[in-house]
């Protein structure tokens, strides 16, 4: 098994019993190290894998459309952090995430999201501040038995994702394997 801390390995195994049709191409899965938490997640095609800028954005880990710069104000950027649960009530930390958004953008719209993952409950929502952006964040919570709490967000700037944008992000979301030992 690769193993860097607070680097990704790009490894040449699939998540899962996932297989992949000959002709098809191969997206590679990334293992994600670091102080506590390990986990594995598939780059979506088209997209960047980076951890040496994830912290400028609040991240353990952001993809970005590859042909673009994470940094420019118009680029769509998925963002996943990896932190200890502090509960099992994960559907409280996003009413709090909620509640925060209301303070700080007394315009924000709150939309129900479809985001879900095979093996791990979710939590999701769309916020959206008219004009200035929207933000697509799931939360999920591995196991009781986990002590790992994932953060999954697509951040775009002034207007809601395209159908690439989202997809993309809820291919993120659904490859998440926290079943790594970190």
């Amino acid at each position: 098994m690769c193993r860097i801390p607070l680097a990704i390995v790009l490894c040449a195994g699939i998540l899962g019993s996932m297989s992949i049709a000959v002709g098809e191409p191969k997206h590679h899965v990334l293992d994600v190290y670091g102080e506590g938490y390990a986990f594995a997640v598939r780059e979506p095609p088209g997209w960047f894998a980076d951890t040496t800028i994830a912290r400028e954005f609040g991240a353990t880990v952001i993809f970005y459309p590859a042909a673009r710069d994470p940094h420019l104000l118009d680029t769509p950027v998925i963002r996943i952090l990896a932190a200890k649960k502090i509960s099992e009530d994960t559907g409280a930390d996003l009413k709090h995430d909620l509640d925060y958004y209301r303070s700080r953008y007394h315009n924000v719209e709150f939309r129900d999201s479809a985001v879900t993952h095979p093996r791990y409950r979710t939590y999701a929502k769309l916020f959206c501040v008219p004009g200035k952006f929207c933000e697509y964040v799931t939360y999920l919570n591995p196991s009781p038995a986990s002590s790992l709490f994932l953060s999954v967000a697509l951040h775009r700037p002034k207007h809601p994702a395209t159908s690439i944008e989202l997809a993309a992000y809820k291919q993120v979301v659904a490859s998440l394997d926290a079943n790594k030992a970190p």
